[in-house]
């Protein structure tokens, strides 16, 4: 049989058709070693070459000999494994022997027949028969066709050899793809020879401005950017004359962590530079130098507005502007060469003209309104304006509204309405409150405005002003409220002043009995006549949607209007939800309760006002009118909280007659009425819950992220707070880049000061309002000092570090808080289990002792146990998780917490109450019921180490320091401000003649010393004689109306109390507290009446309490902080000049080392 597929003439032509094929896959095998060899020859060459590049640093000597090398390693092993082997030629013996080595089963056949094929033509031939030899061939033919012409052989190594081709590839392909990046820029920089050495390296050093012509004297900044590396040492080689050797300058980081710059003072003459680093070199470039005008010295000269009461500020070597609106600047510039004349432009679109001196320089002001750009330009001696300076940035610091705030309540709070309520409003402002009022409405009536400080000569940078509500005098009802906000203005001109507004803030009227919980102490009366109580939830969510309304018309200057408007659409959705509830809970009200007891009527005639009112308000917000909205928002809350007070006194009522067993109509009427609104509480409450937990913890997330942002941008601050420290003492080139920087950095601040400023008003939280501003006076800051290299400049630098650092120390107060926060939650989860084993252990102590009875009474139970074992092992890992949060800042307190956590494992707690279900089921009641004490006992135990944990927040000792110092300097700012307005209304309607006011100082003196003459020196707190120029109510300004005595009166009553707080965290300490307890006793004299109709004493009272307040604070803090502390704590926060200060420290010394005369 021939060759399948072959139509061949002669099996001779088939024989060498065989021995082609097998020459083919000889040659082929050849072909994919030399190839394997290749390719793994050039990864090995590849990879050295690569590691060789990078240890190299790409240089240019460096990729040239690699690619010679790597080149010259392929194109010889090219020759040795392909070229070579493929040029040899090969017989047809030589193969058919190959053949025959590989397929023994062809019994040499094939050489046979080649071999007598290769004869002269055998018809003329003797020795063999034509026929034979033809059959010889034909069966060498048949034998290859039996192994497929040759196709088998090698065919294994063939797989192979491809395999490892195919491996290598894609051992090269990962390498390349996940490997290092030198490995792809080596193969860059070797496999493409055509591209640039430059071009070729991924490491370079990108200059700026490379080669520039300068005026003669101008300064220069160079930048230069690393591109493919990082490095901390980045160096600038300059030289003027090609005879002197590169001197080096170090670069300094400039607005990217790549970028480092450096600025070339004073060039004088043509320079060349390069930049090198890690072995890296840029190119050399060329600073040319031409003589035409510029401007070589820029003075500027702040005079800021006259509310602010700052001095001028002169800038030496200004620049860049960064001042209040309305600041007027006058501008001197000194040029390089004398000059004709120049201009002042602005934003390319104002010029000024610039006056020449006779001193050469130039000069203009200008009143700064905008943002913007200006230069200067300067007439050379043909008389064409050329550009004479840099462009230079004009930028407006908004002056921020007071930030303005309740230190007491502080909170939502409810009272009855005969009480008095004390609140105490506080402001601060950078240039000081001209005015501070408080606003309220009584049921959301038109607000009424109090005046609680006005004084636009002396405005104090701090204020703070109380008032008490005397709730009688309004002849309010249970569910009444009062709701009430501070309004501070700055002491900016009155068209331009800024108002500060604080939180909206409620008093909520209760009943007279809600506090004494009659139900309680009468449970034993009535066996049905559980004690439900008041569930105010609905009022609680239309108090936040009021109180969530109330802060966007205050900050709607502060939303664009795509948030205003999806803020409005959320409060209507929300007020929508709402008032479906009442109206569900009003409809199942009418069918189910009000007909069978006539009490319930006023409840049911008071809901659907408040619905009508929920639905206008909800209207109102659907036409984005939220401040339309807040009236009849406030009146639903309203009408809300008399249902709720109604509810609360006829369910007291009900309970008071209860009897027997409870089981009356009225009784069953007050439970039914009790399940409705818990009914809608509990859907209300679950859905609250969830959302206050989910934004609750976002915002936790959200102040860990602002917090740790606050201490990176503390950390570069303080490193431009060194730069700037340089540059005032005169190291100009190490610092040169600051300004860039300096404002970069601005303007992280300025970001983050929003975004806590957004999470301040979402939380309304004014501990973190008060960190946003100050983060914003940070950044006030940092651009002023952006703009100064002179010693104001550093003073800025350092007061925004001092800035950031007080807003990072503020959050860090907030994290404290939320460790309150979760305690407290504990707390209460702890008490709600201890509630529920004690009804366990009560319906225990009832089952029957029937064993089959028990086990149709247990079911119930059972439920309840598997809801408490969750429970414990819920409030285990929470117990857990808050120790290890706060195990670094508060350290006793997590170990407490670990305890509590620790002892739910020790007791087995979890454990107990899943046995304790058997134990129900199986023993008597008796032993259940003594198993469910044990079980409440390691309830309570947890309950002990939480409370532990609680009262071990913040007592390191150094924080306690902080805390009592704090609390001085407070109590000393609300006794001088509460000084300064008894001062002002005493005088605001008594005589205001110099004569009478120098009359009544001589008979205050006089009073005095007859005083100090019958009293032995001293008065009835100590007092001893001082003068002084003080502001103090004198006998014949004395015009007080009783109302403001009253008011007065509460207040110094407040200031005394905060004394004796402040009193007894400082014995706890072991600090001598003597002279504080003079101080106490002189505010405690305050609270009497009578003695506001003596000024003469009134004066003394307060000279007393201050200079009192003064010493003791300055022995506080030399004993917290030592001798050599900062200066002594003045009140308020004016400034005090370096030069005074320690004339003041000595004054005050010696003040304290006097012992108060007897």
């Amino acid at each position: 049989m021939l060759l399948t597929g072959h139509q061949s003439q002669s099996p001779r032509e088939d024989l060498f058709r065989v021995i082609r094929q097998v020459r083919q896959r000889w040659r082929l095998k050849i072909v994919l070693r030399g190839l394997a060899v290749m390719v793994t020859a050039g990864i090995v060459a590849f990879l050295l070459s690569a590691y060789g590049l990078e240890y190299f640093r790409f240089s240019a000597p460096a990729i040239i000999t690699f690619r010679i090398l790597t080149y010259l390693t392929l194109t010889l092993l090219l020759v040795w494994s392909l070229l070579l082997p493929l040029s040899r030629r090969v017989s047809d013996e030589s193969v058919a022997l190959y053949l025959e080595e590989h397929e023994p089963s062809l019994q040499a056949s094939v050489l046979s027949a080649l071999e007598e094929s290769g004869k002269p033509d055998v018809s003329s031939r003797v020795d063999m028969s034509p026929a034979l030899i033809r059959r010889l061939i034909e069966v060498a033919v048949e034998k290859c066709d039996s192994i497929d012409s040759g196709r088998a052989v090698e065919r294994r190594s063939l797989q192979r050899t491809s395999g490892a081709l195919v491996g290598l590839a894609a051992t090269s392909a990962m390498l390349l793809l996940f490997g290092p990046g030198y490995l792809r820029h080596g193969l860059s920089a070797v496999a493409f020879p055509h591209r640039s050495i430059e071009t070729a390296s991924p490491y370079k050093i990108v200059v700026a401005p490379g080669n520039v012509t300068v005026a003669r004297g101008t300064d220069q900044v160079i930048t230069a950017e690393l591109v493919g590396f990082e490095t901390e040492k980045v160096e600038l080689y300059s030289r003027s004359h090609a005879s002197v050797p590169y001197e080096p300058l170090p670069l300094v980081t400039g607005f990217k962590e790549t970028q480092y710059e450096v600025m070339l003072f004073d060039i004088g003459e043509a320079t060349d530079y390069f930049v090198q680093s890690s072995g890296i070199r840029s190119e050399v470039y060329t600073i040319e130098v031409i003589d035409i005008p510029f401007v070589e010295r820029l003075e500027l000269e702040y005079h800021f507005p006259p509310y602010t009461e700052l001095p001028p500020r002169t800038i030496e070597d200004g620049g860049d502007i960064a001042v209040l609106r309305g600041t007027e600047v006058r501008v001197r510039a000194v040029p390089t060469t004398e000059t004709l004349g120049g201009q002042f432009v602005i934003n390319e679109e104002t010029i000024l003209p610039m006056d020449r001196q006779s001193d050469g320089s130039l000069k203009t002001r200008f009143t700064v309104e905008m943002n913007g750009f200006y230069r200067i330009d300067l007439e050379d001696h043909d008389g064409v304006m050329i550009t004479a300076s840099s462009q230079h940035t004009i930028e407006v610091l908004d002056d921020q509204p007071p930030v303005v705030g309740f230190e007491k309540p502080g909170r939502d709070i409810t009272a009855s309405s005969i009480e008095e309520i004390f609140v105490e409003a506080k402001a601060n402002d950078d240039f000081g409150i001209q005015a501070l009022e408080l606003v309220y409405a009584i049921n959301g009536s038109d607000d009424k405005v109090l005046e609680l400080f006005n004084n636009p000569e002396n405005t104090p940078h701090d204020t703070s002003a109380g008032y008490t509500f005397f709730l009688e005098e309004y002849g309010l009802e249970p569910g009444d409220l009062i709701s009430y906000y501070a309004r501070a203005r700055d002491s900016a001109n009155s068209d331009k002043s800024n108002v500060g507004t604080s939180d909206l803030y409620f008093i909520q009227i209760r009943p007279f009995g809600k506090d004494f919980l009659p139900a309680e102490s009468q449970a034993g009366m009535g066996g049905g006549g559980g004690g439900a109580t008041s569930p105010d939830a609905l009022s609680q969510q239309q108090r936040e949607i009021v109180s969530a309304t109330f802060n966007i018309v205050r900050d709607r200057s502060k939303y664009s209007d795509e948030e205003f408007r999806e803020n409005v659409v959320f409060l209507a959705l929300a007020q929508g939800k709402l008032r479906e509830e009442v109206q569900t809970l009003l409809g199942r009200l009418n069918s189910r309760v009000v007909n069978v007891d006539p009490a319930f009527v006023e409840i049911s005639e008071i809901l659907p006002q408040a619905v009508t009112s929920m639905q206008r308000a909800e209207e109102t917000l659907q036409t984005q009118n939220a401040k339309d909205a807040l009236p009849p928002e406030q009146h639903a809350l309203r009408m809300l909280q008399r249902a709720e007070a109604t509810y609360e006194e006829v369910r007291v009522a009900m309970e008071s007659q209860g009897g027997g067993g409870g089981s009356g109509g009225r009784q069953s009427a007050a439970d039914d009425l009790a399940d409705l609104f818990e009914l809608e509480l509990d859907k209300l409450q679950n859905q609250y819950e969830t959302l206050q937990s989910a934004q609750q913890q976002l915002a936790d997330t959200k102040l860990d992220e602002t917090l740790e942002r606050l201490k990176e941008l503390a950390r570069r601050q303080e490193q431009e707070a060194e730069r700037q420290r340089l540059r005032a003492r005169g190291q100009r080139t190490a610092s040169s880049g600051s300004g860039a920087s300096q404002r970069a950095l601005a303007d992280e601040t300025e970001e983050a000061a929003r975004q806590l400023e957004r999470l301040a008003r979402n939380e309304s939280d004014p501990d973190l309002m008060q960190a946003a501003q100050q983060l914003q006076k940070a950044a006030d800051a940092m651009r002023r000092a952006a703009v100064d290299p002179g010693d104001n400049g550093m003073v800025d630098a350092s007061a925004a570090l001092e800035q950031l650092r007080e807003a990072q120390s503020r959050l860090e107060q907030e994290q404290s808080g939320r460790l309150k926060r979760n305690i407290a939650t504990a707390l209460d989860r702890v008490d709600a289990l201890a509630d529920a084993e004690r009804q366990v252990t009560d319906d225990v102590g009832q089952l029957d002792q029937d064993a089959q009875v028990r086990r149709t009474q247990v079911g119930p139970l059972m439920g309840r146990k598997d809801q408490m074992s969750a429970e414990v092992a819920s409030l285990e890992r929470q117990l857990d998780n808050t120790s290890a949060e706060f195990r670094r800042d508060e350290r006793e307190a997590s170990q407490r917490l670990q305890a509590a956590a620790d002892s739910i494992r020790k007791n087995k707690l979890k454990e107990k109450i899943r046995y304790s279900k058997g134990v129900i089921l199986g023993r008597a009641p008796e032993y259940s019921r003594a198993f469910e004490q044990q079980i409440g006992a390691d309830i309570e135990e947890i309950r002990q180490a939480l409370s532990e944990a609680e009262a071990a927040i913040g007592q390191n000792p150094a924080d306690q320091w902080a805390e009592a110092l704090e609390a001085t300097r407070d109590l000393m700012r609300g006794v001088q401000s509460l000084e300064q307005r008894v001062g002002e209304a005493a005088r605001r309607d008594g005589p205001a003649q110099d004569e009478q006011q120098r009359q009544s100082q001589g008979d205050l003196q006089q009073g005095r010393q007859s005083d100090q003459g019958q009293r032995g020196g001293g008065n009835r707190t100590g007092l001893p004689n001082q003068g002084g120029n003080r502001t103090h109510a004198q006998p014949s300004d004395w015009d007080v109306g009783p109302d403001q005595v009253r008011q007065f009166s509460r207040e110094y009553r407040e200031q005394a109390i905060d004394a004796q707080k402040l009193r007894q965290l400082l014995e706890q300490q072991g600090f001598t507290v003597d002279d504080l307890d003079a101080v106490i006793q002189a505010l405690r004299e305050f609270d009497d009446q009578r003695i506001y109709a003596d000024a003469d004493e009134i004066a003394r009272l307060q000279i007393f309490v201050n200079e009192n307040l003064k010493r003791f604070e300055y022995r506080l803090r030399r004993e917290n902080e030592g001798e050599d502390t900062n200066p002594l704590f003045l009140a308020g926060s004016d400034e005090v000049p370096s030069g005074f200060r320690d004339l003041i420290e000595e004054y005050f010394r010696r003040l304290s080392q006097e012992e108060p005369s007897s």
